[in-house]
């Protein structure tokens, strides 16, 4: 019988204990059955954590299996191609309730056999790991599926986060108190139709500006939505990643190691160049003194106040004056998903709230998608 182990979620793991993270992919070859199979089980060997059971607080490894299903369909894949939602029938099933309940996986794979391709989509509860961590466990299932021996280079160590030293008291003046009506706003964004909209920013016309302003390509990109919002006075509120930023979380941590930074603001009518400029240098500002920041965070998270580093409520306002952005340009979408040297055609985006998220666009479109969600 397997020793089972007990990994205890963190502060932050715990705000996303009710949500899950998923991508799809489409590939123009069929992915074989039993080699997934086999991948998925030398994946498990990597990281049993991924077959772990929720008990109560905690997560008990190994102590199950990912859930996985192949099935055959009829149909086209290439028709789902540049397609900005994926059919229901083609997603990996993953019950969230079970799950919490212990009576569910905390990943589930599912594969489906078309005509002139498959569809590979993974759930995974995001109580157990983050982006980077998410697309970093596919990466990693793909190359063994190509036969290739990856590197084990995610540590699941619970005594990360709470070996952080949190401040004795905070000054709640510099934060943003949570309005009763932020709430209303969230449920009034789930049940009406809200602004939807893919644009492409080209990899010309992001280093045009990068290399002009000397800025990163999320601070290009982040200017770019100031434009699309129509240059009015605003705040940006950039999703960091703090591994490596936050001495006690090594760039190996596997779970929830991201968070909001406080907000940057601009002004109405500023170039385009000067807007990115000011959003870099605060994204600077903020990860430079990250071993302040991220304490404060995690102390209003663990005392439960109702306060956060940006304005929810101006962030779900029908016209927001608060934007957020989510990241996902650096994580491997589309090299590092390889089956057997076949790059997928498309990937589905994750079906997040997030306002704003900056997504890879098709290979052959050489460029990044902006993805409203206003």
């Amino acid at each position: 019988m397997n020793k089972q182990h007990i990994w205890k979620p963190s502060i932050l793991d715990e705000t996303c204990r009710r949500m899950i993270i998923s991508t799809s992919w489409v590939y123009r070859i069929h992915l074989e059955e039993q080699c997934l199979r086999d991948s998925i089980q030398k994946l498990l060997s990597i990281y049993p954590i991924l077959g772990g059971r929720v008990n109560n607080d905690n997560v008990i490894f190994p102590s199950g299996d990912i859930h996985f299903e192949y099935l055959h369909r009829k149909g086209s894949a290439e028709n789902l191609i540049g397609k900005n939602t994926l059919p229901k029938k083609y997603e990996a099933n993953f019950d969230l309730k079970k799950m919490l309940k212990g009576r569910f996986p905390l990943v589930s794979i599912k594969v489906t056999d078309l005509e002139n391709g498959s569809v590979l989509s993974i759930k995974a509860a995001h109580l157990l790991m983050d982006g980077r961590c998410f697309y970093r466990i596919a990466n990693v299932l793909m190359a063994l599926y190509s036969g290739e021996t990856p590197a084990a280079d995610i540590v699941f160590d619970d005594s990360v986060i709470p070996q952080i030293i949190l401040p004795d008291s905070l000054d709640t003046l510099k934060f943003y108190s949570i309005p009763k009506t932020a709430l209303l706003s969230v449920i009034w964004k789930k049940f009406h139709k809200t602004r939807k909209q893919r644009i492409l920013i080209t990899n010309d016309e992001i280093m045009r500006i990068k290399n002009k302003a000397g800025v990163s390509r999320t601070a290009v990109l982040s200017a770019m939505v100031y434009e699309i919002m129509g240059r009015k006075t605003i705040t940006i509120v950039q999703t960091a990643d703090h591994r490596g930023h936050v001495k006690a979380i090594p760039l190996s941590y596997g779970g929830n190691a991201a968070s909001t930074l406080s907000p940057i603001n601009l002004i109405a009518d500023l170039p385009t160049e000067e807007a990115a400029r000011i959003i870099d240098d605060g994204i600077k500002r903020y990860l430079k003194d990250d071993e302040k920041y991220f304490p404060e965070y995690l102390y209003l998270l663990r005392n439960k106040l109702p306060y956060l580093p940006f304005p929810l409520g101006d962030a779900w306002k029908r016209n927001p004056d608060c934007i957020i952005c989510n990241s996902f340009i650096s994580f491997g979408i589309y090299d590092e998903m390889a089956a057997g040297g076949t790059v997928p055609a498309y990937a589905f985006p994750p079906d997040l709230p997030d306002p704003i998220r900056f997504f890879p666009a098709l290979p052959e479109e050489n460029g990044i998608y902006i993805l409203l969600n206003l």
